[in-house]
């Protein structure tokens, strides 16, 4: 004797979502295979017997994040609701903020690489004092200029060391200095050398992403001009990290800027176990993209908005692109399908 298909359907679903029970331990109490449990279940979700519900707005936000670490090649994606009609300084506030969290469980003997930038300004004035302990925090890049009116970019760094209680390296030097020559005479200085190394060996990089455009920190420092980010985006720039240019496969463009950058080479970068990127906006779309493609970073912290962006411009760039060997292969989920409800693999 055994029981219609329906029953065993709906005793499938019931043990598994009300009792928690395997799927092998759901077979062997009913005495049918663990490919039908399997079965019954999928079958269940398709036409609509069970259904799943979330009580929390959050939901929305994280099946952003699952949905870029299905796509892209990162280890983890943070998503922050996009404050309800606020300006940008409030949406660099909550990814900064996200950004801190993430630092919640360093060890103290974790070194730390950094460099500066809004978001990352608005991450180290979240970060606690005293409760956290790191080995040491170092410069990622040269460091003149000013984040804000109030903040220097060599006070970054000094600002995380303090509340993390690390030694400090800094780089004593622009950015990204007028000519090739003076770059190759800084670089053989004993102290910027010593700490570019010292950035290598570093357990974590975290850094925020410059869009190719005026309101890039480097424009807004001096250090390029509109005619650089023209010339720049005629050599298919994406964006830049801690002074370095890449375009949207992630490699470093080819162009005076590569050799006249007082920073970690992007080799070294992907050295770097943990690489994390804090960055939102609808101009910064692209750079994103190059990140992820060239795997430049293993997570990303953005807000839901652009989030939601970089998705949609994923999609309307897939299809064959020469030269990329690292582009991510997996297609976004249909944010309709059961995904979220409990799973096993069969």
């Amino acid at each position: 004797m055994s029981l219609p298909k329906h029953s065993h359907l709906l005793r499938s679903c019931y043990l598994f979502y009300h009792e928690n029970m395997t799927m092998q331990e759901i077979a062997k109490q009913l005495h049918i295979s663990r490919f039908k449990v399997s079965r019954y279940i999928k079958e269940a979700v398709d036409k609509g017997i069970v259904q799943v519900h979330f009580h929390d707005s959050n939901i929305e936000h994280e099946k952003l994040a699952l949905q870029l670490e299905r796509t892209f090649p990162i280890k983890l994606a943070v998503v922050v609701p996009t404050p309800y009609r606020s300006d940008i300084s409030a949406v660099r506030r909550a990814v900064g903020q996200a950004g801190a969290r993430l630092l919640a469980d360093i060890t103290p003997e974790t070194s730390l690489s950094i460099t500066w930038g809004r978001t990352i300004a608005h991450l180290v004035e979240t970060l606690p004092s005293d409760r956290l302990k790191a080995q040491r925090v170092v410069d990622l890049a040269g460091g003149f200029g000013q984040v804000t009116d109030e903040i220097s970019a060599r006070a970054v760094t000094l600002q995380i060391a303090r509340k993390l209680n690390a030694e400090c390296f800094q780089l004593p030097a622009p950015i990204i200095v007028e000519n090739i020559a003076t770059a190759h005479a800084l670089s053989c200085e004993p102290i910027i050398r010593n700490t570019l190394e010292r950035a290598a060996q570093s357990d974590i990089a975290i850094m925020g992403v410059g869009p190719t455009d005026v309101d890039s920190l480097l424009y807004r420092s001096g250090y390029v001009t509109e005619t650089d980010f023209e010339r720049l985006q005629a050599r298919d720039a994406v964006g830049s990290i801690f002074g370095r240019f890449y375009d949207l496969n992630g490699r470093e463009c080819d162009t005076e800027f590569r050799d006249r950058a007082i920073a970690l080479t992007l080799e070294d970068l992907r050295k770097i176990p943990e690489r994390i990127a804090l960055t939102m906006g609808a101009h910064r779309i692209q750079a994103i993209l190059g990140l992820m493609y060239g795997e430049l970073i293993t997570t990303l912290v953005t807000d839901s908005d652009t989030a939601t962006a970089v998705l949609e411009r994923h999609h309307a760039l897939e299809g064959p692109r020469p030269d990329n060997d690292t582009r991510a292969s997996a297609a976004i989920t249909d944010p309709d399908q059961s995904s979220f409800l409990r799973r096993e693999t069969v």
